[in-house]
């Protein structure tokens, strides 16, 4: 297989850049060094022998997927009471190379003390695990599940004020966070998937305030139209779930800056009748933040239970974001506009020359069936070849 090190060509049959442009047929793109160098058609390319060839030439080249908000927490579907941390580590490791081999190239872990690990371990190895951006442990205030005695996995710390919030800040930065990740809404007893508020403007905003000296976005779970509002006018940069909104705040939304992460599988693949309502709940808001002109980045809540294992099931994100979204948004939420999101779209979430070579190809126009993102059988991963289940030829 190539490496990152290599002179590559990749042959596709129909190019999706992510950038918007149409699609291109018969496309050469040339990769040296683990990034993009070129990308022309095929027709022009030259068969010199100087580059390593991967024949895609039956399949659809897209840049590799984002999932903008999931958790390694290393569960075993079914587990009750989590292992030990080694134990628990190992299935986060398993659990990262499944999510890399089914596509996803990024991924942004919003709460778990295990992946800041997983994270540091593989950034310069060959890659077993997305490209991470970890927040470690949250911040919140003082009720909800987060507080309730867990085991380490459900973990966080309290905030109580200005000066605590901007202390809180800079321990997670030394601490080496890429984003710091706040609980501003919660239910009752230990059910967090409430629309209570936990912090006030002016926690939120101190939360804010220090995190962006330090350089770091902040992410916040936030449901209901006033924590989210809370969260907008303290200056949070993304809306983790973010349903349950009315019109009003939906507009507040789309004026500034902040995105929403609508995490729409964790309740899909549920069928309570909690979970469906939820659901319903989720997609209403989808639609009603959609026509405001809300951004939107994908992204699954997926934890590794039972419901949601890590794989190629948090691709059914896009597709359930296709049901309201057009075809092309909901493909541009879990590439280019989660990268932008992120703050790596200089890196990835297009196909461009100039950035890591980070793409997939799956059998069909996604388009037409963003279902297709469940069946990906090529993924490279900034030049590294990971995965070649297309049966295309390698020489």
């Amino acid at each position: 297989m190539a490496d990152c090190t290599a002179h590559v060509t990749l042959l596709a049959g129909c190019l999706l850049d992510g950038t918007g442009a149409p699609d291109q047929k018969d496309a050469a793109i040339r990769i040296s060094g683990g990034r993009i160098e070129s990308i022309e058609s095929a027709n022009a390319w030259p068969t010199d022998g100087a580059s390593h060839v991967v024949d895609l030439r039956e399949w659809w080249v897209m840049p590799g997927l984002i999932d903008a908000h999931m958790h390694l927490w290393g569960l075993t579907p079914g587990e009750v009471v989590p292992a030990d941390f080694e134990t628990r580590l190992a299935s986060a490791e398993r659990q990262a190379e499944a999510l890399l081999r089914a596509g996803f190239t990024t991924v942004r872990d919003l709460g778990s003390p295990i992946t800041p690990r997983i994270r540091d371990s593989t950034s310069t190895d060959r890659p077993t695990a997305p490209r991470i951006l970890a927040a470690h442990v949250g911040l919140t205030g003082a009720r909800g599940p987060w507080l309730i005695p867990q085991p380490s996995w459900w973990e966080a710390r309290v905030v109580r004020g200005v000066a605590s919030a901007r202390d809180a800040v800079r321990r997670l930065h030394d601490e080496g966070v890429d984003v710091v990740k706040i609980g501003a809404s919660t239910g009752p007893g230990a059910e967090g998937f409430g629309d209570t508020p936990t912090l006030t403007v002016d926690e939120i905003r101190a939360v804010c305030d220090a995190a962006h000296e330090f350089g770091l976005p902040v992410a916040a779970h936030a449901i209901g139209s006033e924590a989210v509002r809370r969260c907008v006018v303290g200056g949070v940069d993304t809306i983790e779930h973010g349903y349950g909104l009315n019109d009003e705040v939906c507009d507040l939304v789309a004026a500034s800056d902040a995105w929403i992460v609508p995490t729409l599988r964790t309740r899909a693949v549920r069928a309570s009748p909690e979970a469906r309502a939820t659901a319903g709940e989720q997609m209403d808001t989808l639609r009603r933040g959609g026509a405001a002109g809300v951004r939107y980045a994908a992204g699954t809540d997926s934890v590794g239970d039972a419901f949601t294992t890590h794989g190629s099931g948090n691709a059914l994100e896009m597709e359930l974001m296709g049901r309201v979204l057009s075809p092309d948004d909901a493909l541009a939420a879990g590439t280019r506009e989660a990268a932008r999101m992120l703050g790596v779209d200089s890196e990835t979430g297009t196909l461009e020359a100039g950035k890591r070579a980070d793409l997939i190809a799956v059998p069909e126009d996604p388009r037409r069936d963003l279902s297709v993102l469940q069946r990906v059988g090529f993924v490279m991963r900034s030049g590294w070849v990971v995965r070649n289940d297309s049966g295309a030829a390698d020489h």
